[in-house]
């Protein structure tokens, strides 16, 4: 297993583990925005500050070590003919700043922001035999997107129906795991295109920062500092959505884990237009200090 899926499969256990745990407090003495109020000016062409020509890609890659390799290039031409955009496919999540800072509420009444374009990004896995699938294909990183994961899921087993044109390994299988992005990867390819709309957008904050228990594995292997970077999103009520996790970067795995489970009591602002909320992608840092601990003696 290479070490982006075993990062990936941490954050997907743990994040599936998190999702039945009580979700995280609302933020205290909002007063909540009118939803209708709030859909028709999101969505109103008032709100729109530009227009931008955005392209979704698509990528493939080989997660096991089997020698005989997927052809990805075929693999991806099949996602592609048997994908199908949702309608209407209504933006609902906007990029974000690389790192959120410290508590920043904005006025309702403030019409300025920052101009934000819209984000898509998700994560699908699949196991292929000679026969067809063998597992999936599951969400792992959820795009948020309405009608977006479900198109995807549908294009990949589609896609993987006729893998016996693709001689996977007899007796074995592959683990696939298919990124989209509106970022592009190397030897990614195009899925679709289209013109969205570019919207000044309060970002989300922080609003708690709450003291973070250094792991004892961490301890056990003799470390004293340590941190993890998550990206994620922030829905509309200011809550991590746990589904759409990934870790950006960490210094030991164990911090990344950790990181992960503090997340679900961390609070946010979240990012608004006009006053009204919406999802945001962020990346966010959790920082771990052990040095002023007593150290064990041999």
């Amino acid at each position: 297993m290479t070490r982006r899926s075993f990062r990936t499969t941490i954050v997907r256990r743990i994040a599936i583990a998190l999702t039945s745990l009580s979700a995280a407090g609302r933020v205290a003495a909002q007063r909540a925005p009118d939803s209708t109020r709030c859909d028709s000016i999101v969505g109103s062409r008032a709100a729109i500050v530009d227009s931008t020509s955005t392209a979704i890609f698509i990528f493939i890659e080989q997660t096991d070590y089997d020698w005989l390799a997927v052809d990805r290039g075929r693999m991806e031409t099949r996602i592609l003919r048997g994908f199908s955009a949702p309608r209407p496919f209504r933006l609902s999540v906007f990029e974000g700043p690389s790192l959120v800072g410290g508590l920043r509420i904005s006025s309702p009444t403030d019409s300025t922001g920052v101009r934000r374009e819209v984000s898509i990004h998700g994560t699908y896995r699949i196991e292929l035999s000679r026969a067809g699938p063998i597992n999936g294909p599951v969400v792992v990183r959820a795009s948020l997107l309405p009608g977006f994961d479900s198109a995807m899921v549908r294009a990949i087993r589609t896609a993987s129906l006729m893998t016996n044109a693709l001689n996977p390994p007899f007796g074995g299988s592959w683990h696939l795991q298919i990124r989209v992005s509106t970022d592009s990867l190397d030897d990614s390819r195009r899925l679709a295109e289209g013109m969205f709309p570019v919207m000044l957008v309060h970002d989300a904050s922080s609003l708690t920062r709450r003291q973070l228990s250094f792991p004892e594995a961490a301890r056990a292997d003799d470390l004293d500092h340590g941190e993890a970077v998550l990206r994620f999103v922030v829905d509309r009520d200011g809550k991590a959505a746990l589904e759409t996790v990934e870790v950006v970067r960490a210094s030991a795995s164990v911090f990344a884990r950790a990181a992960i489970v503090a997340l679900s009591d961390q609070t946010f602002h979240p990012a608004t237009i006009r006053g009204c909320p919406v999802a945001q992608v962020i990346e966010f840092p959790f920082i771990f200090d052990d040095r002023d601990h007593p150290r064990r003696t041999p």
